[in-house]
């Protein structure tokens, strides 16, 4: 949290006639400064004050590593709540929200200098060599009706982790990966997933990007993440989670020249095949590439008959020559049937 917020918030605990504690994530007391720690409840909610020891705890909201601490007592519930929503507004007031989060949001754009960075860094608190993966949500449709700093509040982020606004349908959180791999930042993205459709009814897909090793780095991380969606959504629209670094073959796939890519296209779809690849077929090939030829993983996936399923493959290897039980062939498959998908897609745009 910036200092200039902790201040006010010093200023403001001090004129209390009740002692108030704003502590970090380990139960630290930040406000006042001093050595004695808290012992933490587990569990915390925003907007709900929980008791222990004698004291009453709130975390504050959109930032899940301070929480604020107080004797429980009959009027303690209401003083929290009050200073929670008085620390919210200090932040506005002092521009610290929109002034970071413009600032932010023209690094991951590529407009900002080496010496705007600093700058960034100096005023705001932020730590420049930390290893940080943008996760960059983009919503279907406009999410006005939901204001940043509300949807923020759905929205985990530590105390070193930085969200981002970007516009009415976007925006993005680098993730601190310092005790964190890419599975726990698939993870995260899954549990963002899941507040976001079943809390608040929104449709999001979400790009990760590859680790960047400093802000500097970050435009990158961006640019990973925003292409990975567009990828995404080309090769596997049945999700909405896309992590840059697994999407190797679908990137390799889309650097392809169309010119290049047709001859081998039409060597598999032609008018010869036309009516065999129906969606119908082209489902049950889906199917059976992803269970990896297993033919038993296939029909039941399939809801259909093992020998039904032996039959459709023989009819493919009797009309276009491919033999999908064969690794080559269905690689073969594959890569042409993703290229063809592939150039569908830019004729739509």
């Amino acid at each position: 949290m910036p200092d200039i917020v902790l201040q006010e918030a010093d200023a403001l605990f001090s004129s209390l006639n009740q002692a108030v504690f704003l502590l970090d994530k380990q139960g630290r007391c930040v406000v006042p400064r001093q050595p004695d720690s808290f012992l933490m409840p587990d569990r915390l909610q925003e907007n709900t004050p929980v008791s222990k020891s004698g004291y009453l705890f709130l975390v504050l909201p959109g930032l899940e590593g301070y929480t604020l601490a107080t004797q429980d007592r009959p009027e303690s519930r209401d003083l929290l709540l009050l200073c929670a929503r008085l620390i919210k507004s200090i932040k506005q007031e002092r521009g610290i929200t929109s002034e970071l989060g413009n600032a932010l949001k023209r690094l991951l754009n590529g407009q900002t200098s080496p010496q705007e960075v600093d700058a960034l860094v100096h005023d705001h608190g932020i730590p420049q060599a930390r290893p940080r993966a943008i996760v960059y949500l983009h919503f279907s449709k406009p999410h006005q009706q939901l204001p940043h700093d509300t949807l923020s509040e759905y929205i985990p982020v530590s105390e070193d982790d930085l969200l981002i606004p970007l516009d009415a349908r976007s925006l993005a959180v680098a993730r601190d990966l310092t005790e964190e791999g890419a599975e726990e930042l698939t993870e995260y993205a899954m549990a963002l997933l899941d507040t976001l459709q079943n809390e608040l009814g929104l449709h999001v897909l979400i790009g990760i990007g590859e680790a960047a090793d400093s802000l500097m780095d970050l435009p990158r991380s961006f640019d990973e993440a925003q292409k990975a969606i567009q990828i995404g959504s080309v090769f596997r629209p049945e999700t909405q989670i896309y992590p840059h670094g697994e999407m190797i073959l679908e990137r390799f796939i889309m650097d392809c020249a169309p010119d290049h890519a047709k001859p081998y296209i039409t060597a598999v779809f032609n008018r010869k095949t036309a009516k065999l690849f129906s969606d119908e077929m082209l489902e049950t090939v889906k199917v059976f590439l992803n269970k990896d030829l297993n033919l038993t993983d296939a029909a039941r996936e399939l809801y259909i008959h093992r020998n039904t399923l032996v039959y459709r493959l023989d009819k493919i290897q009797k009309v276009s020559g491919l033999d999908l039980r064969h690794f080559k062939d269905a690689m073969l498959f594959k890569l042409t049937d993703d290229l063809r998908r592939r150039d569908a897609s830019i004729s739509r745009t």
